[in-house]
């Protein structure tokens, strides 16, 4: 889902991060799909991923209802990302069956205990699973 962020990365890496064919092996090629402009290095590519993030925020209290989550006037707020393919990385809302991650990189799922979060941003209650489905958004109530 990403490319790794130390270590070994070779061009083929990127190739295949970004869906190229085999023959589409020149860096400065490669690099300008991914928004990079020169001089170009196999070193931008690392953490890199094609499938990008967005992001979006919660407060983060957990609350036993969405009615409950609704109500809050709370802001102490949690960003939290999630994938799209394509994405640009800009603030949008996810959707039900969605994993949310602590991590742009998404390799952290947000442990959400099985409760409702507020998103001020979408102006939603979110109710995000814990383990063993640590993240995922089971429901959505819009307020």
């Amino acid at each position: 889902m990403a490319l790794p962020c130390s270590g070994p990365l070779s061009i083929n890496d990127i190739r295949t991060e970004l869906q190229q064919s085999q023959g589409n092996n020149s860096l400065r090629t490669l690099s300008s799909l991914a928004g990079f402009s020169t001089p170009d290095a196999i070193s931008e590519f690392y953490c890199y991923s094609y499938y990008n993030y967005r992001s979006f925020s919660i407060v983060n209290i957990q609350y036993g209802s969405a009615s409950e989550a609704c109500e809050s006037r709370e802001e102490d707020n949690l960003t939290l990302y999630f994938y799209e393919a394509g994405g640009d990385g800009s603030p949008a809302c996810p959707n039900i069956s969605v994993t949310v991650y602590t991590d742009i990189n998404l390799t952290l799922p947000f442990d959400g205990k099985d409760s409702y979060y507020k998103s001020n941003s979408c102006i939603a209650s979110y109710y995000i699973l814990g383990s063993p489905s640590r993240g995922f958004i089971e429901s959505i109530s819009y307020c």
